[in-house]
């Protein structure tokens, strides 16, 4: 019977190092987080989207991730600017 690749992996790993791969996982994954989070804050939709496709094929285990938190640190969310009020036309009363 032919077991998937995901099986044999698991299978090849023991307790411990199990448990390292799943603490790495949990550590990118939350540094990705905060950083699409980030992004999405500051309305950085190119990060955003280098954030997302970087945190599927890259294993940098989040480096990218810190360093964009590092880069934007003291940056505020940007503010949507309220609409000008329209002006009404003054109309003569007879």
């Amino acid at each position: 019977m032919f077991a998937g690749i995901d099986t044999l992996v698991v299978n090849q790993l023991s307790g411990k190092w199990l448990a390292i791969v799943i603490l790495m996982l949990v550590w990118k994954l939350a540094w990705v987080a905060v950083a699409l989070y980030r992004s999405l804050q500051l309305k950085q939709k190119t990060w955003f989207v280098i954030l997302f496709i970087a945190s599927f094929v890259l294993n940098d285990l989040g480096i990218l991730a810190i360093i964009y938190l590092i880069l934007t640190t003291g940056q505020k969310p940007k503010q949507d600017k309220p609409p000008k009020p329209k002006k009404k036309i003054k109309t003569k009363k007879r």
